[in-house]
């Protein structure tokens, strides 16, 4: 395998896991797995810069490091910022910006960035459908952008590893990612699907 391109053993043996991952492992499904599957579905250009939201605990940017890409990734709250550099860890690093960024208002120019990728992050927002909006704004005509989320399966598997492991629930969210196939239609002309055991995603390209 050549550095991009590795295997997913190399890739989750280079990649710390999280508590949450090792139960959702002993359940039978593994979210490295899927995002690498997602990643490789949406053919970004080798090396390119991908925008990454939100940074969450960083398993998207991890992924994505370890497929040769640089990642600009943001979040509302600086406060994962170290669990996120864990993650990444420091061989990788050098790879990574990470920004303090309201998805509600980004400060992109319209058109600008190619490859953006939002995964597991819709069901977080307050307002949705106007993030989304943000992320169609600052996408280029020529680019493409990945949006998923779980699917029913896996917002009953994570509010089970939420229930285990932090005694809480998790939310559900105002805008399903099936909800937001209807949007991307209206301002793409090519949507591909990729379902994977916990995640509905869709890659779009060609902005009309």
């Amino acid at each position: 395998n050549s550095v991009d391109n590795p295997s997913l053993e190399e890739l989750k043996q280079s990649i710390p896991k999280s508590a949450s991952e090792e139960l959702l492992q002993s359940w039978g499904y593994d979210l490295t797995a899927e995002y690498l599957h997602i990643v490789r579905s949406a053919r970004f250009p080798s090396n390119s810069m991908v925008l990454e939201l939100a940074t969450g605990t960083g398993r998207m940017t991890a992924v994505l490091t370890r497929l040769g890409f640089t990642v600009c990734t943001g979040d509302v709250s600086s406060a994962k910022h170290k669990e996120t550099l864990e993650r990444v860890t420091p061989a990788y690093a050098a790879s990574v910006q990470l920004l303090l960024l309201d998805m509600e208002s980004l400060p992109f120019s319209s058109g600008s960035i190619d490859a953006i990728t939002c995964i597991n992050t819709l069901h977080e927002l307050e307002n949705p459908q106007q993030c989304l909006e943000e992320l169609l704004r600052i996408q280029s005509p020529q680019g493409r952008i990945v949006l998923g989320d779980f699917n029913k399966t896996g917002f009953e598997a994570v509010e089970e590893v939420h229930r285990v492991i932090y005694g809480d629930s998790h939310p559900l969210g105002s805008l399903k990612i099936t909800d937001a196939e209807a949007i991307l239609r209206r301002t793409y002309s090519d949507l591909e699907m990729v379902v994977t055991p916990l995640n509905i995603t869709y890659i779009a390209s060609r902005k009309k």
